[in-house]
């Protein structure tokens, strides 16, 4: 097992456990393992808003013998799997540097893919491939146009996909007939927009089945989601990188779509030739 992945177990083992403190270092292990390997534990609690002891602490609650053990660990996985375009990324230059971007948007899909759990997609795509089961989708506003594709496909392939968005009324309007059969796919990261996190436990209540697509485990989204599958974002740029979540909406897309198998094919026949038929393109 890597690194990466003996961590993220850790993390998500111990996520309830994890004090307000601990989820900000956790996240910096997380976001920036570079600075946590070649850092001090004085640098490092700055970096995470805390102190040095709780640094040293929250290695010891992980499981290692302390700070200078979570990092010899954290070096070790770096020199194996970290791309030299998380360096780049973070140089002046690095937002003119094609290269840069091209490895670190390649990065993305790659981490973002191969970080599936096979059988954790085949649930959740059994779950979004069954037509008789209503899917309600609920994105934060940074994810709403991605999360509004995958609305307008699903509902190509199978139908009754419901949005859910604005106000309290119109998102109860939405969930008037929704059952423990239903649905919730919600889409967010951090830092968590509160709405979502609302309606994503009041739905969750209700008793539907749940899958995110977040930023990793910590999410608290993810954290409270049956199948959670997690976004790589990193960039050269201003703002975080998409191109690992529109990965992730295509191979479920086309998965969901194979569960579904030939009803799909019948279904695309029958809407290209309504669109044929009104002259919808030119």
């Amino acid at each position: 097992m890597s690194i990466t992945e003996e961590i993220s177990k850790r993390l998500t083992e111990r996520g309830a456990d994890l004090t307000p403190t601990e989820r900000r270092i956790a996240r910096l292990i997380a976001e920036d393992p570079e600075l946590v390997a070649f850092g001090t534990s004085a640098s490092v609690g700055r970096a995470a808003e805390t102190s040095a002891p709780s640094i040293v602490r929250f290695s010891v609650k992980l499981g290692y013998a302390g700070f200078s053990d979570l990092q010899m660990h954290i070096r070790r996985d770096l020199s194996r799997r970290i791309s030299s375009a998380y360096k780049r990324a973070r140089e002046e230059e690095a937002p003119h540097d094609l290269h840069a971007w091209i490895d670190v948007e390649t990065l993305n899909v790659s981490e973002t893919l191969s970080g599936i759990d096979p059988d954790d997609w085949q649930h959740a795509v059994a779950l979004l491939a069954d037509p008789s089961r209503r899917v309600f989708i609920l994105a934060s506003e940074q994810w709403r146009g991605p999360a509004i594709m995958l609305r307008d496909f699903l509902n190509l392939i199978r139908g009754r996909i419901h949005m859910l968005y604005g106000s309290p009324f119109r998102i109860a309007s939405e969930l008037g007939y929704a059952d423990t059969r239903d649905v919730l796919l919600t889409m967010d990261a951090q830092r968590n927009e509160s709405w979502v996190v609302e309606t994503h436990r009041n739905v969750r209540a209700m008793g539907l089945r749940t899958i995110s697509l977040t930023d990793g485990p910590l999410n608290v989204i993810a954290q409270e989601s049956e199948y959670g599958f997690a976004v790589a974002r990193a960039t050269c740029g201003l703002f975080d990188s998409k191109t690992g979540l529109m990965a992730l909406i295509n191979f479920l897309l086309d998965s969901v779509s194979r569960e579904m198998g030939k009803d799909v094919v019948d279904r695309l026949a029958s809407i290209e030739k309504t669109w044929s038929g009104r002259g919808v393109f030119d």
